[in-house]
């Protein structure tokens, strides 16, 4: 397939560690969070949560921090804001389970990155986190699971990252190859 084809903002995101704590504006979060709803999802169920601090609340902020690993929490410090992705898990109909909850929510945050990205403002999800931390703060149901945590600012200029960090900002990782990851007909069988 030609690289050409596919679109720019797809070919260039990517998850700095690099943040400034430089306010992004409200409206651009805005933005990110809308365009994070247009996501499609199983019978429109759209069962994706998203709650958000910023450094302007540097008690609430510092609370979503504590939720991390050390080795995200020693660089999403810099970021301006944290949001934290969720998934209801139940239909709000039926209250049965909706096995594609976390799929549909999945795209909602790849929508709500590119959004960001075509704004100029980076983001980088992290797994590293505590889950129980998250939902003992928050007073969720068990059908609500915390999926990710997402670091949200300005491209930073790295100063404060240790060498490993600001080493691994300067060499983006590599992606697979289209035929690693896509078949024809057979596993046996690279698309391409």
């Amino acid at each position: 397939m030609k690289k050409e084809l596919v679109l720019e903002i797809i070919q260039e995101r990517w998850s700095p560690y690099s943040l400034s704590s430089t306010p992004v504006e409200e409206y651009k979060i805005k933005a990110m969070l809308e365009a994070a709803g247009y996501a499609p999802s199983c019978f429109n169920e759209q069962p994706w949560m998203f709650v958000y601090s910023t450094q302007q609340n540097k008690k609430v902020f510092d609370d979503y921090l504590g939720f991390m690993d050390d080795s995200n929490r020693v660089w999403a410090q810099n970021a301006y804001a944290i949001i934290i992705s969720m998934a209801r898990t139940k239909f709000s109909d039926s209250g049965t389970p909706n096995r594609f909850a976390i799929y549909d929510t999945g795209m909602a945050v790849s929508n709500l990155l590119h959004q960001a990205l075509s704004m100029d403002v980076y983001v980088h999800q992290m797994g590293g986190f505590s889950v129980e931390k998250v939902k003992e703060y928050f007073k969720l149901n068990d059908d609500v699971v915390p999926l990710t945590m997402i670091a949200v600012g300005y491209m930073g200029e790295g100063l404060s990252l240790a060498p490993e960090l600001l080493k691994r900002d300067e060499n983006r990782r590599p992606r697979k190859s289209v035929n690693e990851f896509a078949f024809k007909e057979s596993l046996a069988n690279p698309a391409f």
